[in-house]
């Protein structure tokens, strides 16, 4: 019996990491866990920082996937993958690439403009599943033409199944507290995306930074900082702080989880954040994290800064204080919290374990 196999491809452009950390979360859950022998293979633009560090099979392009016609289309009919997962990435020609040899399409979106790329007309009967990375409260409902599309013509239903988060045991989270010598709920977490954004040409990872060092001196909690990938500059020095280039998701939730705030961009790690019971300090620093900011706000399980330290810090010191610390912890119990990590690490086996060799 010849291997299932799976491939991925994800919106792979340099400033942004999440759709591939996700999709590599994702493969490696599957490759240690599927009851049969797995190959695994990625498309990526040779551009990103992680292109390189990839530890499964890669196809390396020059622009992201979604460029690229005849190039991803000649590695799905070379590797003849069992299922192909796009996320938020993804031509309708290399889904229709997909379909001719016989693979299950997965499209993932987590916001409304990608949601509504898998309900174009082009995609009838091409997508097989489509789930979209986010809770009902921070995205809005399908619209009136949307809901007609679907109920005219055979496309994929979206289902909102929630952040994608593999959720750390206790035993892993104590074993990232004993590294860095940290006690749970005693440290708060720092991190601006990808460190690759910048504003009114300010990096606002250093924005983030300059935050943390007034937050620790204000509260006396210790920081973390972690700069991320596409951070391009050296990692400070100081006790105050403890300073990371970056960090697996794995550990970073797990981190997470025990800190006893956290203060992000608008993207995943929002999200992430209040999976895990985290409250959190936010700057939209993406033009797509706007609306998800605004949207967290208005259900009110984050509190919003401006980008600037005054903001942030202000933002910080108010979140901590009871009874809206305790308040805010009470929600997020309340709070419908689909394990999505589980629907789509299920689903995927499922199609894979129900496909032929």
């Amino acid at each position: 019996m010849s291997n299932k196999r799976l491939l991925f491809i994800p919106v792979s452009s340099p400033e942004g990491i999440g759709e591939y950390m996700r999709s590599l979360l994702l493969a490696q859950s599957l490759k240690t866990t599927l009851s049969e022998p797995l190959d695994i293979h990625f498309i990526l633009n040779k551009h990103t920082a992680y292109a390189d560090s990839c530890p499964f099979e890669t196809t390396l392009l020059n622009h992201s996937a979604t460029k690229e016609l005849d190039s991803v289309c000649d590695v799905i009919e070379a590797f003849k993958p069992h299922v192909v997962i796009f996320d938020c990435a993804g031509r309708a020609g290399h889904m229709k690439a997909a379909k001719k040899i016989g693979a299950k399409v997965v499209f993932i979106s987590q916001h409304a403009k990608k949601r509504a790329k898998g309900l174009k007309l082009n995609r009838i009967k091409l997508i097989d599943t489509h789930w979209v990375v986010q809770p009902d409260y921070c995205i809005e409902p399908l619209s009136w033409i949307e809901n007609t599309k679907l109920d005219i013509f055979t496309l994929a239903r979206p289902y909102n199944v929630g952040p994608f988060i593999a959720f750390s045991t206790a035993d892993q989270r104590q074993q990232l507290l004993n590294k860095y010598k940290l006690k749970a709920g005693c440290y708060f977490i720092v991190n601006a995306g990808s460190g690759g954004h910048v504003i009114n040409g300010q990096n606002c990872a250093d924005t983030y930074f300059k935050a943390a060092l007034e937050i620790t001196k204000l509260t006396g909690l210790k920081g973390v900082v972690v700069f991320g990938s596409n951070y391009n500059k050296s990692i400070p020095e100081t006790e105050e702080l403890i300073c990371l280039p970056n960090q697996q998701s794995t550990e970073f939730l797990a981190l997470m989880s025990d800190a006893k705030v956290a203060l992000l961009s608008a993207g995943d790690t929002l999200l992430q954040a209040i999976a895990v019971h985290t409250p959190a300090v936010a700057c939209a620093i993406s033009k797509d994290q706007y609306k998800r900011l605004n949207s967290c706000e208005k259900t009110g399980v984050v509190l919003k800064a401006d980008l600037n330290i005054d903001s942030i810090v202000s933002k910080v010191e108010h979140i901590i204080n009871k009874p809206f610390y305790d308040d805010l912890i009470n929600k997020y119990t309340h709070l419908e919290n689909v394990h999505s990590f589980d629907v789509i690490t299920q689903g995927v086996k499922s199609m894979l374990l129900g496909s032929h060799s």
